[in-house]
């Protein structure tokens, strides 16, 4: 920024010593007159130094500059420009040009002061000023009336030119050196005290910046909802950084798409493009990464006509790591509200309560006269510590949209609706597969109900992804997903369990064969249950990849191992007591 001075006085002869000065003589501070040429005591340097040291206030010291340099040098009019990237514009006047202050700018590259300004020395025109090419005429001050000009550059501690005072009369005049000289003692004085202003100026900006800030920092982490959240971001990040535009993109979780989900625009900013975010700060665009891990991914970025500095880039990543910050607490906190709402639709599901199943449905954003099923996962091993809940949850929510969850520490929960447009053989498929593949990845089983074509206080799609985990932990050692409606003879085991006992001489002839496969690696207990699911040798041969004679050569030892004699057995009771064998195993810890 630069600066140009321009004071005034009306009245008197420019051009000699004024009524009432005597030639030769150095006025007093106090006296109103002053020597146009002629020796400037060192009382007006102190005067000014007096001026330049009431403040860092620019708008109070700039002007009783002005006063002093007309009483001094008895000039008509005194300017000061202070130059503001590439324009100089006018921070303090004479009285009479008073309301030009704000109001006159021009470029470097124009008039008087925009040559000093190129060229860092002073410059003085004893008459007849507008025919110099180098001038440019400025109608509100007057200048047709002016005849001599000199004008000084402001050099800040740098070297760099902040500015020009400028001083005109009215009738020709010769400046002479010594008012060369304390002009320049002046510009060095003036110009250390705007450095030292801008700097105030700059803290002080930099504080309400920093209030601002915090103000907003406030605001983000009250915001409850998501939508609001990011309205107030891009709203107070537009205010705070003096923005024309703010937008705030984020990653699509479904189509990994990165969108714009906020924005907050000036009039200026309206016509911009609808390009991606830019990082430039040179060029006016900054651009951050919004990294609220679960919650989501995205870019906050802000445009404007003007470069960024440093410290702002520094407040914007401070916002986004805010936003990040509220969007994760905002995650959490809908996760829990819609945890305590599925958990009490599941509880009231469980418990019959009817009058409350559809308004927990409703509220957790669930049709309760829709179709749907229910999975629930356990840890693969009973009476393991399992910490697969939480992750699988996220998984879920990522692969199968519209699932509701209910995690604990020992099962995990799961309501899918289904959509009755879609072929349901279909959808199913998919689902099992997706429900096998999360299982076997996480080290757990699985069970899905039938298909239930509304939701009602009937426990008994719970019950039966219940099961289903349960006999897909026997099924599957490795891990798992198995569907109800897929499980033939096992769905009327399940409720059999440890209550009951088979026929005390077939389960102790299938434990027997159970161990003998344990210790010889043997498969006397698979091959005994194809042949009872197929009753013949060929197919059941066929069907285990084996000569049937082998088949035979088996079925005799089982029956020497057992007592049993096969054909006269009843073998709906045999293969009972070698399926429950299956579902207890792996509660006794043993390989089903």
């Amino acid at each position: 920024m630069s600066g140009y001075v321009h004071a005034s006085r009306t009245g008197g002869d420019p051009g000699g010593p004024r009524r009432g000065t005597v030639p030769g003589r150095v006025p007093a501070p106090g006296d109103d007159a002053a020597l146009v040429d002629g020796t400037l005591g060192r009382d007006w340097l102190y005067r000014v130094i007096g001026a330049v040291a009431q403040g860092p206030d620019v708008d109070r010291v700039l002007p009783a500059v002005v006063e002093l340099l007309s009483d001094a040098t008895a000039c008509h009019g005194c300017f000061v420009y202070l130059r503001d990237h590439d324009r100089l514009k006018m921070r303090a006047a004479s009285k009479v040009f008073a309301d030009a202050v704000g109001r006159v700018s021009f470029g470097v590259d124009e008039g008087l002061c925009g040559w000093v300004v190129r060229n860092d020395e002073p410059a003085f025109i004893r008459e007849n000023a507008l025919a110099d090419p180098r001038m440019k005429l400025v109608p509100e001050l007057q200048e047709e009336r002016f005849q001599s000009m000199v004008a000084v550059p402001l050099r800040g501690r740098d070297g760099v030119v902040i500015g020009v005072i400028v001083l005109h009369t009215e009738a020709p005049r010769e400046f002479g050196q010594e008012v060369l000289d304390f002009l320049s003692h002046v510009a060095s004085l003036v110009a250390g005290t705007i450095e030292n202003a801008r700097l105030y100026e700059r803290e002080q900006e930099r504080v309400r910046a920093l209030e601002q800030l915090a103000a907003l920092v406030r605001r983000i982490a009250t915001v409850a909802g998501r939508a609001d959240l990011l309205t107030a971001a891009c709203d107070g990040t537009l205010e705070l950084l003096g923005a024309d535009r703010c937008r705030l993109f984020m990653v699509d979780l479904d189509d990994g798409a990165t969108r714009v989900v906020a924005s907050a625009t000036t009039e200026a900013g309206e016509n911009r493009p609808q390009d991606p975010p830019v990082d430039a700060p040179e060029r006016g665009a900054l651009a951050v990464r919004i990294a609220a891990g679960d919650a989501g991914e995205g870019v906050l970025s802000v445009e404007r006509e003007t470069p960024f500095p440093s410290h702002e880039r520094g407040m914007l990543e401070t916002v986004a790591a805010q936003v990040a910050v509220a969007l994760r607490t905002v995650e959490l906190i809908e996760r829990l509200t819609e945890e305590n709402l599925v958990r009490d639709l599941f509880d009231a599901i469980a418990a019959g309560r009817g009058g409350q199943v559809a308004a927990r449905a409703r509220s957790a954003r669930i049709d309760p006269d829709g179709p749907h099923v229910v999975a629930v996962f356990e840890p693969l091993r009973v009476g393991v510590a399992w910490g697969a809940a939480e992750r699988l949850e996220t998984r879920l929510r990522h692969a199968i949209p519209g699932a509701l969850c209910d995690p604990s520490p020992d099962r995990l929960r799961v309501l899918v609706p289904v959509s009755p447009a879609s072929d349901p053989s279909a959808a199913l498929r998919v689902l099992d597969a997706e429900l096998d593949l999360l299982a076997r990845e996480e080290g757990a089983v699985a069970g899905r109900s039938s298909v239930q074509q509304q939701l009602a206080a009937d426990r008994s799609s719970l019950v039966e992804a219940a099961a289903a985990a349960r006999i897909a932990r026997a099924l599957s050692p490795a891990g798992g997903a198995r569907a109800w409606d897929q499980l033939g003879a096992y769905r009327y085991l399940v409720g059999v369990g440890g209550e009951v006992e088979p026929d005390g001489r077939h389960a102790a002839a299938v434990d027997a064969l159970w161990r003998y496969d344990d210790r010889r690696g043997s498969e006397l207990v698979r091959t005994l249950e194809r042949y009872l699911a197929d009753r013949s040798v060929v197919p059941t041969a066929r069907a285990l990849h084996i000569h049937a004679n082998t088949l035979r050569q088996r079925l005799e030892r089982i029956e020497h191992l057992t007592d049993l004699v096969i054909a006269e057995e009843d073998l709906v009771s045999l293969e009972l007591a070698i399926k429950l064998h299956r579902l207890r195993a792996p509660e006794r810890g043993e390989a089903a």
